[in-house]
C-alpha cells in the first residue's frame, strides 16, 4: 500500500465538504506495516476518478469544470424522459440527462453488457475523488458455502509518515448494482471522501454476483469479509471496536443485514459497530407485484417511469435474484474447467460449483428474510445509529422510510432524510447536482460523529483501550 501522504481538502467553490478532522487521538501503530501485502491495478480506478492521491478541485455549482470542457451529445433524444416525471424532478437533473442521457440509446437488458459500464455510467457528472494517504487491494475468505476468495479495497487517510502506520477507525462500504452489477469503482468516489474527510480506513467490499453464485451471496460474502478483517486488524492496522457500515442501493441492504447479525452474535460483537450510514436501499420483495399499482409503496406507482431506476429496471434485477436459485444454470453438466472457459468466454464472473450445488430447499432457506428486510426476527437493540438518505424520485424511496420507521418504533436511533428532485442513483452526480454533493457531506458527517463521538459522551463509558481481543474473536 502506498504510504505517499495525500492532500488534505481544499476549499472549494460554492460547496465544501466538510474538512478533515485534526487531533483526533488515533495511537499510532508503532510498526511499520510492508507494503507488500497489498496490491493495488489502478488502471480503472485511475481512469475514473484521477489516480489514487489527486488533488481536491473545485467544484462548481451546475457543473464541474472538468465535465465542462466536454461537448454534450447532440440532442437526439432516443431515450427521453417520460413525461409523467418531468416536472417532479429537479432543473438540473433535467438538463444533465437531456444532455447526456436522452441522446443514448435506451439501457441494455445484456448483463454482461450492463457490467461492462456500470461503474462509469455517471463519470461526466462524479465530482474528482479527494487526496487519501493511500489504497490498496488484497483478497479474503468469501462465504465458506461457496469457496473462493473476493476483493477488497483499502483506503488509507492522508497524515502518515512514510514507513509507519496509524490505527484508523474503518468504514466498511458495499456497493450497489441491484446484486447482480458493480464492482470496487462503483462507489470508489465516495470511498475517498469518506476516507480523507472523516477520516478514517474506508474497506470497500467486491462481493461475489447473481446469478453466477446463489442469493444472498452478497451478504454472506460481506459479513465474510468483515469477520476476517476483525480478526486480522492488525494487518490492516484498524481498531476493530469502532467501526461503521455504509452504501447505497443494494450495498446499503448489506449494511443494513449485517447491523442485525452482529447484534444477534452478542455483545461482543454489537458494540463494535458504531452507526450504519446508508442511501437509497432496497428493502421488500417485490417479487410478490405483478404490477406497481399491486405494491403497498405509493412511491412505486409514483416513480413508475423515474429515470435510471424505474419499475421496469426493478423487475430486470429482481429476475436475477430468483433465477440465481434454479437448480439448473448455464455450465450444469459441464467440468469444472469447461465450466470456467465457458464463464470466461461469456465474459461472466467463475460461477459456483454446479457439480455440489445445494438443492432449492437449501437455497431457498438461506435465503431467509434477507429479501424483504421488514421480515425481520428482530428490530430491537440494533446499531446506536441508523442514517437513511432516500431520493425523492426512486420507486424505493417509501419500503425504505417504513424500515427507518420500524427501526424507530422498536426503540432505536434513527435519522431519515429525503433529497428533493431526485432520482435512486443521484450520490453519483455529486459533481453536478446539488443533492449528490449534499449526500456526499452528510454521509461524512455522520461516519464521523459515529466514529468520533463528542468527548463529553466518552466520559465514564469504562470502555477497554483498544487491545487485542483475540479471544472473543477466535484467535
Amino acid at each position: 500500500m502506498s504510504s505517499t501522504v495525500g492532500a488534505s481538502i481544499q476549499p472549494q467553490s460554492g460547496f465544501n465538504y466538510p474538512p478533515m478532522v485534526s487531533n483526533v487521538g488515533i495511537a499510532a501503530s508503532g510498526a511499520a506495516r510492508p507494503s507488500n501485502i497489498f496490491r493495488h491495478n489502478t488502471t480503472n480506478h485511475n481512469a475514473y476518478h484521477g489516480g489514487a492521491n489527486v488533488q481536491p478541485a473545485p467544484i462548481a455549482m451546475t457543473i464541474h469544470p472538468r465535465q465542462q470542457a466536454q461537448q454534450p451529445p447532440q440532442k437526439n433524444h432516443r431515450n427521453p424522459l417520460h413525461p409523467s416525471i418531468i416536472d417532479r424532478l429537479d432543473p438540473a437533473f433535467v438538463k444533465l440527462y437531456n444532455n447526456y442521457i436522452a441522446p443514448s440509446n435506451p439501457p441494455s437488458t445484456d448483463i454482461n453488457v450492463v457490467r461492462s459500464n456500470f461503474s462509469a455510467l455517471y463519470s461526466y457528472a462524479t465530482a474528482p475523488a479527494t487526496g487519501v494517504g493511500g489504497i490498496g487491494e488484497t483478497a479474503v475468505p468469501g462465504w465458506e458455502k461457496y469457496p473462493g476468495d473476493i476483493n477488497v479495497r483499502v483506503y488509507v487517510p492522508p497524515g502518515e509518515a512514510p514507513g509507519t502506520r496509524k490505527v484508523w477507525p474503518v468504514h466498511f462500504n458495499f456497493h450497489g448494482g441491484g446484486w447482480a452489477v458493480g464492482d470496487l469503482e462503483t462507489s470508489a468516489h465516495i470511498c475517498h471522501h469518506i476516507c480523507a474527510s472523516a477520516p478514517c480506513c474506508v474497506i470497500d467490499v467486491e462481493y461475489r454476483l447473481i446469478p453466477e453464485y446463489p442469493f444472498p451471496i452478497g451478504i454472506m460474502d460481506s459479513l465474510s469479509a468483515v469477520a476476517h478483517i476483525i480478526v486480522n486488524h492488525k494487518t490492516f492496522s484498524i481498531d476493530p471496536h469502532n467501526i461503521t457500515f455504509g452504501g447505497e442501493s443494494s450495498g446499503a441492504t448489506i449494511a443494513l443485514v449485517l447491523s442485525h447479525m452482529f447484534r444477534d452474535a452478542g455483545s461482543t460483537f454489537a458494540s463494535r459497530v458504531k452507526g450504519v450510514v446508508v442511501g437509497t436501499p432496497s428493502i421488500s420483495d417485490i417479487r410478490k407485484f405483478n404490477t406497481p399499482e399491486e405494491s403497498p409503496w405509493e412511491s412505486m406507482r409514483e416513480s413508475e417511469h423515474a429515470p435510471l431506476l424505474d419499475w421496469k429496471k426493478l423487475k430486470w434485477f429482481d429476475t436475477f435474484k430468483w433465477m440465481s436459485l434454479a437448480p439448473q444454470q448455464p455450465y450444469q453438466n459441464q467440468s469444472p474447467s469447461a465450466q470456467l472457459n465457458a464463464a470466461r468466454a461469456a465474459g461472466t464472473p467463475p460461477p459456483a460449483s454446479r457439480s455440489r450445488r445445494p438443492s432449492y430447499r437449501e437455497m431457498s432457506r438461506d435465503v431467509s428474510w434477507y429479501s424483504n428486510l421488514l421480515g425481520a426476527p428482530n428490530f430491537k437493540d440494533l446499531a446506536p445509529l441508523t442514517w437513511i438518505g432516500t431520493a425523492e424520485i426512486d420507486p424505493l424511496r417509501d419500503e425504505a422510510e417504513a424500515y427507518a420507521e420500524k427501526l424507530k418504533e422498536n426503540g432505536n436511533n434513527v435519522i431519515t432524510k429525503r433529497y428533493p428532485g431526485v432520482p435512486h442513483p443521484f450520490m453519483h452526480m455529486d459533481g453536478v447536482l446539488r443533492q449528490g454533493r449534499e449526500y456526499v457531506s452528510d454521509v461524512i458527517l455522520q461516519v464521523r460523529a459515529c466514529l468520533y463521538p463528542p468527548a463529553e459522551q466518552k466520559e465514564g463509558e469504562e470502555r477497554e483501550e483498544v487491545k487485542d481481543d483475540e479471544d472473543a474473536m477466535g484467535e
